[in-house]
């Protein structure tokens, strides 16, 4: 099979050399006898992908494309009226730098059907995959074995795609904290306008401490695709650490001032509950994530029975009350969650803009969850008569005055409803996760 594709693959190349002055064959890399699987086909996609945009960032358009895709392996073919020098300078720049690169066997081939070489544009040979010397070497001693260079394959391109996701995730979170601060008007808190009821904290405060926890969201994707075998409770305890590395950077960036510590706690939860679903095959829908993230923080609790744990507030509360805050919220599958996310997208389809749809969101959220903010800056009997009050603006007809109006009433209070705000960013983080 392996002679016959080799056969069809010069008269392939043939027959569009009549009609072009130079072309492109791409193939991947492969050792051993299996030559296409779903891992190599994704791969494959993403370097057709690349060299068609590298050909578009020049300004160089094909004259015929052509794609095999069988037992053999995947070809693409992509004829040009160009130089083949200058194609062979551009094709070399992906195998050498993109990373999925030296996995892929980027031909170009002259009207002669000839190949264009490394060194006909002055360029050292590939280096091998696995030691990093001289490849054609490798090749030619059988250094490595067929086993060690699948591996190696396999590794490079699950490294590739779980770093792809990862990336996307912590892009989502950082983009939700981003739209939070944002949305505007929110009364009491801090926005677009003003800083609401928050004396040490404004808006760039707030990009400051968002911009700081990228790494922190990419760290918790990742641990939880290297722990994925495992259950939810087992990467909760190993994020942990990644959550109090988070929080000191959080102050570095602030200057001591708690910006983002509920979302750290949230955010950690939902990219890990994400990541997690998606290495073990499933959808990472609103709801599965929602009971990953209900099982991993059922441990979390345990810290309110715990005598010599930190005497936190929501320690406290939770002693004199039994409200367990935004810890509750998680192990319990952030039930204030689901409805506001339901809000959320309704009033995104429908064309809201993002201040209109997250204003309602987040006065939905004040009119339903006991925010331990209000409640730390004020009492249950005030956290009540606002929930009372903001559950009345959301039915009117004028909700926009109404709610916008109520920040005056909220500063003089001294309450920000910060719970409702990391719950209306975790609305945000969900609809760019399982909606865009």
């Amino acid at each position: 099979m392996m002679l016959q594709a080799r056969e069809t693959r010069v008269a392939r190349q043939e027959a569009l050399l009549k009609e072009c002055s130079c072309l492109i064959c791409f193939t991947m890399n492969i050792a051993g006898p299996y030559k296409i699987s779903d891992c190599i086909e994704k791969a494959y996609s993403e370097g057709v992908s690349k060299i068609l945009l590298m050909l578009q960032q020049y300004g160089i358009e094909g004259i015929k494309t052509e794609q095999y895709i069988e037992k053999t392996g995947v070809e693409s073919y992509i004829a040009l009226q160009r130089n083949p020098l200058e194609i062979k300078r551009l094709m070399v720049q992906i195998e050498d730098n993109f990373e999925l690169g030296r996995l892929f066997d980027i031909d170009v081939i002259k009207p002669d059907g000839e190949k264009v070489s490394r060194a006909d544009i002055g360029m050292d040979g590939r280096s091998c995959m696995i030691c990093g010397s001289d490849g054609s070497g490798c090749a030619r001693s059988r250094r490595h074995s067929v086993e060690e260079l699948q591996q190696n394959f396999i590794a490079r391109i699950c490294n590739y795609f779980n770093n792809q996701y990862a990336d996307r995730l912590a892009q989502s979170a950082v983009k939700a904290l981003m739209y939070e601060v944002s949305v505007t008007p929110k009364p009491g808190l801090v926005d677009r306008e003003n800083n609401g009821s928050h004396k040490d904290m404004d808006f760039y405060t707030f990009i400051n401490s968002s911009a700081a926890l990228y790494d922190y969201f990419k760290k918790c994707a990742l641990k939880a695709v290297e722990l994925s075998d495992k259950t939810p409770q087992h990467i909760f305890n190993n994020l942990r650490y990644l959550g109090l590395e988070a929080e000191n950077k959080m102050y570095q960036y602030t200057c001591g001032i708690n910006t983002h510590k509920g979302a750290i706690f949230s955010f950690g939860l939902i990219v890990a509950a994400a990541a997690y679903l998606a290495e073990n095959g499933k959808k990472a829908t609103a709801d599965n994530i929602m009971k990953i993230c209900s099982q991993m923080a059922q441990l979390s609790l345990a810290d309110f029975e715990d005598k010599n744990a930190h005497k936190s507030f929501g320690k406290q509360l939770f002693e004199q009350q039994k409200i367990k805050g935004i810890r509750g919220q998680a192990a319990a599958g952030y039930p204030a969650v689901k409805p506001a996310f339901e809000l959320l997208k309704e009033c995104l389809n429908k064309g809201d803009g993002v201040d209109t749809a997250g204003a309602k969101t987040l006065c939905l959220l004040m009119s339903q969850l006991e925010d331990t903010n209000v409640i730390k800056r004020s009492d249950t009997d005030t956290l009540k008569k606002v929930q009372q009050k903001t559950a009345q603006i959301l039915e009117s007809d004028n909700f926009a005055e109404e709610f916008a109006a109520l920040n005056d009433e909220f500063v003089k209070l001294n309450i920000s409803h910060g719970g409702c705000a990391d719950l209306l960013a975790i609305c945000f983080l969900l609809y760019f996760i399982c909606e865009e």
